[in-house]
């Protein structure tokens, strides 16, 4: 035999091994196999014929496409283009078609990501392309009655303010979202979302929780819904970082509508303020040996220093540092003697105190954790307020006049830090005890 021939022979048998061993993949037909049942749904979530059983099988890889046509000609996706390795498939379809489209609703536009179609009769296809670019199909008829086209649709979705600093410092430290559901949803998600193009934080969720405090209606029911978003501070985590983030809401019902509303946040200045007395000492004038002696009437001074360990601004609110307390009175009651209204408690401002054993205030004597050329003054909403930067310190001072006895029993004295109405940040700071005698 010439040797022509053998080879050919030879590559003959080998093109029939490689047919047997691949399975034969290319002697099968691409798309095969296909059924959809039933051919009438009511897609309506009630438990009878809610969704369609499509088969089919794929003879080699293919992307594969379900979709169907409606009486107008316009084509719905269930599936596009997705890649499918040789097998067989099934997949149940419930009438939804993910159709992305933006719409008017109250309060601002509303994209509905996927939608149950209209009743009526269309024309299902499956559809499979090689990575030859060969296709095929199959198509049929099924027809929807019954089905639940109604959107959960979110109204009103509001996200006030729209530019917040999550620090605990009492002013802008929050953010109310909030929407109105218009029908009962079986999942209802809230989330800020990192936009751009860095790969590290593009798609970025943060989840935020409703509020049970200010919403009536359980999640999910139908009516008003409100969140109050601190950036996760309050349960001492670091916010997200600084920046520009979109705020979404997605509702969907049972069924399979689901709806996205959306708004623009802006986060500036936030993390957890921390802060510390410097050394864990406080200069008491005239200590001696852990102990200070003041006769009735002379008084009991300090001075100290605060820094601002944390990676944001501190705001803080006098008495200024140097301001003299009687025994007799508290931070309150000098405030009204000196008719100033920021000395009073403030929500997220952070003072320096000094307590002691038998006192029935928690820290009665306060003063700013810093001079006014130590901290930077800022204009917010009219009134001018004090902060202390990250790293920066602080000096304080003051006194104490004992203008009567202190209680029997009373001690000893310390110092601390206080982020008023968040918490005591630093406690028992260069404890001491005070003796106070006869003038």
């Amino acid at each position: 035999m010439p040797v022509k021939a053998r080879w050919l022979i030879l590559a003959l048998l080998l093109l029939a091994m490689t047919l047997l061993a691949g399975g034969c993949a290319y002697l099968r037909p691409l798309l095969s196999g296909v059924q959809v049942t039933p051919a009438t749904i009511s897609p309506n979530a009630d438990g009878v014929d809610d969704v369609t059983h499509i088969y089919y099988t794929v003879g080699r890889a293919a992307n594969v496409s379900i979709y169907v046509i409606d009486a107008g000609g316009s084509r719905h996706y269930f599936r596009k283009d997705q890649r499918r390795s040789p097998g067989k498939y099934d997949v149940y379809w419930g009438g939804v078609i993910t159709d992305p489209q933006v719409r008017q609703v109250a309060g601002g536009q509303q994209l509905v990501t996927s939608q149950v179609l209209p009743d009526g009769a269309y024309t299902w296809l499956v559809e499979a392309t090689d990575d030859g670019g060969h296709s095929q199909k199959e198509q049929g008829q099924i027809t929807l009655k019954g089905g639940d086209t109604t959107l959960p649709d979110l109204l009103d979705f509001t996200v006030t303010p729209r530019e917040f600093t999550p620090n605990q410092d009492g002013i802008g430290d929050r953010v109310l979202i909030a929407y109105t559901l218009a029908k009962k949803a079986e999942r209802v998600q809230v989330f800020l979302e990192k936009p751009g193009r860095d790969p590290s934080q593009a798609g970025l969720r943060y989840p935020i929780a409703e509020d049970p405090t200010a919403t009536a209606s359980e999640p999910g029911d139908v009516g008003y819904h409100a969140y109050s978003y601190d950036g996760g501070v309050d349960l001492n985590a670091e916010p997200p970082p600084d920046g520009d983030y979109v705020i979404k809401a997605e509702a969907e019902d049972r069924v399979g509508n689901h709806v996205v509303v959306s708004s623009t946040l802006t986060i500036k200045e936030g993390g957890k303020p921390r802060a510390d007395v410097a050394g864990g000492q406080i200069n008491w004038q005239g200590e001696q040996s852990r102990q200070v002696a003041v006769p009735l009437g002379q008084t009991l001074c300090f001075t100290a220093t605060v820094i601002n360990i944390g990676p944001v601004p501190i705001r803080t609110s006098g008495p200024w540092p140097g301001q003299l307390y009687k025994f007799s009175e508290n931070s309150n009651t000098l405030a009204q003697r000196a008719n100033e209204q920021s000395w009073y408690q403030q929500h997220g401002s952070w003072r320096f105190g000094i307590n002691f054993d038998t006192t029935g205030v928690d820290f009665p004597f306060r003063w700013a954790i810093g001079r006014k050329q130590d901290l930077e003054a800022r204009l917010i909403d009219g009134a001018t307020q004090y902060y202390l930067l990250p790293g920066h310190r602080g000096q304080v001072s003051g006194c104490i006049l004992f203008d009567r006895v202190p209680p029997v029993g009373t001690q000893f004295w310390w110092g601390g830090l206080l982020h008023e109405a968040v918490e005591v940040a630093n406690d028992q700071v260069d404890r001491i005890q005070v003796l106070v005698g006869a003038p």
